[in-house]
């Protein structure tokens, strides 16, 4: 059963495809499918990725400034299969049918929270939005944020890029030098945010059926979506070079999970966190400088 549902999300292998290669019939692949999908999703607690902050001692050069930030968040489009009544509100701007998956992963590759089911018309901030409404939703312990890109309001608990500035790393590789804190504090925010993106690429490349609209019903697939991202936890956890990301090699401080600590429950505009991102990119700016001088 365990491979049955392996290879469906591996291959996205249609069901006569898959009748032919485990000799069995149509009913009996798509009910093992669902009591494993069932399964592996009741593992929620055991295969999320426990909130686990940058350390105030850290000397890793990609996360060092970002002291008790938790990981990045970001959102995404995955294709799904919807009737034709529900297609406009799953139309995304390029004119795709997909979800909007919300993201949340940690600073080595794996999910924290990922909330699927969303429509592709939908914001990624109203999709944030919903996903701290939620009981089992993001729990965002104040004092502590997520790195989120430009498109996310910059405010207690989420940190954002400075807009008008140069930002993606592929815009930087043109340029020799900051010109600015601004637009220092944007690159360093980059190499470190850019773990999402990560993330949801390895998501994609591992599971063929992320890849392309599946002809499960959008329910169905969103559940897969789901099922997806633990695996994918499970997988860089129990092995010690994944094949698809063999080269990193990353190892962080252990960290107990937050009990009774009071969460954020929205996201708003905040001047104190305004004053901190200054700060913080002035604090970097200053040092850059002075490496330079030095050198």
């Amino acid at each position: 059963m365990v491979a049955l549902f392996l290879y469906i999300l591996s291959h996205h292998a249609k069901n006569r495809i898959v009748k032919r290669e485990f000799v069995r019939s149509g009913e009996t692949i798509s009910r093992q499918f669902g009591l494993v999908l069932l399964s592996v999703l009741r593992l929620h607690t055991e295969l999320f990725k426990k909130p686990d902050p940058v350390p105030q001692d850290s000397t890793d050069l990609r996360w060092k400034w970002f002291k008790n930030c938790l990981g990045a968040l970001d959102g995404t489009y995955i294709k799904v299969n919807v009737p034709e009544v529900d297609k406009p509100r799953y139309r995304t701007r390029k004119g795709e049918i997909a979800t909007n998956v919300l993201g949340v992963c940690s600073q080595d590759l794996q999910f924290i929270y990922i909330l699927p089911g969303w429509e592709g018309s939908i914001a990624d901030s109203r999709v944030l939005r919903s996903a701290l409404s939620r009981t089992n939703g993001v729990k965002v312990p104040q004092g502590f944020y997520y790195l989120c890109d430009a498109g996310y309001t910059n405010g207690e608990g989420f940190l954002v890029p400075y807009r008008g500035q140069c930002y993606h790393l592929n815009e930087w590789r043109q340029n020799n030098h900051p010109q600015s804190k601004e637009e220092l504090f944007n690159y360093k925010h980059s190499s470190a945010r850019n773990v999402i993106e990560r993330c949801f690429g390895l998501l994609k490349m591992r599971w063929a059926i992320l890849r392309d609209r599946s002809w499960y019903p959008v329910k169905t697939h969103c559940r897969i979506i789901s099922a997806c991202a633990l695996l994918h936890n499970h997988i860089r956890r129990e092995m010690a070079l994944d094949p698809l990301e063999a080269e990193l090699d990353e190892s962080y401080a252990d960290f107990e999970p937050f009990s009774n600590v009071q969460s954020i429950q929205y996201i708003e505009a905040s001047n104190a966190w305004t004053t901190f991102r200054d700060n913080l990119a002035q604090e970097m700016w200053n040092e850059w400088q002075a490496s330079r001088n030095q050198a």
